[in-house]
Order: structure tokens, then C-alpha cells, then sequence
């Protein structure tokens, strides 16, 4: 699940050697575009739906209203092919975020050990690892694969609101889940993401909470 995107273009013309003048048999990146030069190129993206884990610790001002921070843990996957039926490469894309959350939940209903809750707030977020796995594909024939640095690693402001379900396991720790909307304002880094292709998201969090203050 997530969202995807396609683009279509000609394949520029190109030389057949690179740098220090490696021939494309050196360089599939060449290959393939040597291959498919005067074509058309389509580019297709497609992004997961991301999951969000965190430790969450939540302070109680009334009996309904509570206010929380903690830490998260955020991976971000994405899947893109660049090229035509025949030339092309696959890049599997894999961006880890740590964030910090402040947030105010309001408790709408509790059974027993059950509650649930409707929160909003606010989420910072740091890029602490980015990676992109390649696979060069000429006439239909794998060629090379690596794993690179996707170069880089931006900072993520979000907002969000969301609707909770939470099972106390001890009197101050619970286990929650949480369907919910972020909007996810503009990184201007140079990565696509499902936050750049749908600033306004669905998101599913998980994560443990200890309570305070009651």
C-alpha cells in the first residue's frame, strides 16, 4: 500500500564511453542508456505506506486530556524503475528517520483495560540512514547490482491527528495503535518520497506508552 507515480520521456543520445573512457560493457548505467537513446523511457515510482514505531511517554492534566512526547522510528520504502521494456534498472530506496513527537490526547471512551483516544500534534524528524539498492537490467538480462548512499539525510516537520486504540498491560504502561493523517511539509531534498508525492498521508503507528500523572 503507499502511492506510485509515472513518468515518460526519450531516452537522451549519448556517447558510448564514460568517464576515463569506460565503454558501456564497464558501466550498465551507460548500457542502458546507450540502449535506449531515442526511446521512450518511462520512470514509475512506488511508494509504501510508511509505519511508525515509538516509546511514548504521556503526562495526565484531567482524567481526559494528556499531553506526550518520546521518541519514533520511522522507515520509508520505495521502489523505482527507470527505463524501457527491455533496458532498464530497478532501485529499491530505504530512508530511516528518528523523530520526536509532542502531542495532546484527548480519552474519548474506556472499558477496563481498553481505551480510546483521539490525539493531534506536532512530529521533527531527522534522516539518519539512506540507502539505494540497484539492479541494471540490459536486453532483459541482469547485469550488475550495488548498494549505495542515497547522499542525503534531511530534516522532516509534520503534523498530524489521529484516532487510537490502547490496552493497558500494567497499571502505567499500555500498548497502543494508531490509525491516522500527517501533512508533511517540503524536506527540499532531492529524495522522492511517499511525503513528496502525497504531503497528506495516511500513517499506522505502534508503539508502547507509560502514563504519569494519575
Amino acid at each position: 500500500m503507499g502511492t506510485s507515480k509515472s513518468i515518460t520521456s526519450v531516452g537522451d543520445y549519448v556517447f558510448a564511453t564514460g568517464a576515463d573512457n569506460s565503454g558501456w560493457n564497464d558501466d550498465s548505467m551507460i548500457g542502458i542508456r546507450v540502449f535506449n537513446q531515442g526511446q521512450q523511457v518511462n520512470t514509475e515510482y512506488k511508494h509504501r505506506l510508511p509505519v511508525r514505531m515509538a516509546l511514548k511517554v504521556a503526562y495526565s492534566m484531567t482524567d481526559r486530556l494528556s499531553i506526550e512526547s518520546g521518541v519514533t522510528y520511522t522507515r520509508l520504502s520505495s521502489d523505482i524503475k527507470d527505463g524501457t521494456a527491455e533496458n532498464y534498472f530497478m532501485s529499491e530506496q530505504k530512508l530511516d528517520y528518528v523523530g520526536i513527537p509532542l502531542n495532546f490526547k484527548y480519552n474519548v471512551f474506556s472499558f477496563k483495560r481498553l481505551s480510546l483516544y483521539a490525539s493531534s500534534g506536532v512530529l521533527a524528524e531527522k534522516c539518519v540512514s539512506a540507502s539505494v539498492s540497484k539492479e541494471y537490467v540490459i536486453s532483459s538480462t541482469p547485469k550488475m547490482r550495488e548498494t549505495a548512499d542515497a547522499g542525503s539525510k534531511p530534516f522532516q516537520l509534520s503534523i498530524n491527528a489521529a484516532i487510537g486504540v490502547q490496552l493497558d498491560v500494567a497499571d502505567n504502561i499500555g500498548i497502543y495503535t494508531e490509525p491516522g493523517i500527517g501533512y508533511y511539509f517540503d524536506d527540499n531534498s532531492s529524495l522522492q518520497t511517499i511525503y513528496k508525492e502525497k504531503p497528506l498521508n495516511f500513517n499506522l503507528n505502534l508503539g508502547i506508552r507509560y502514563t504519569i500523572g494519575r
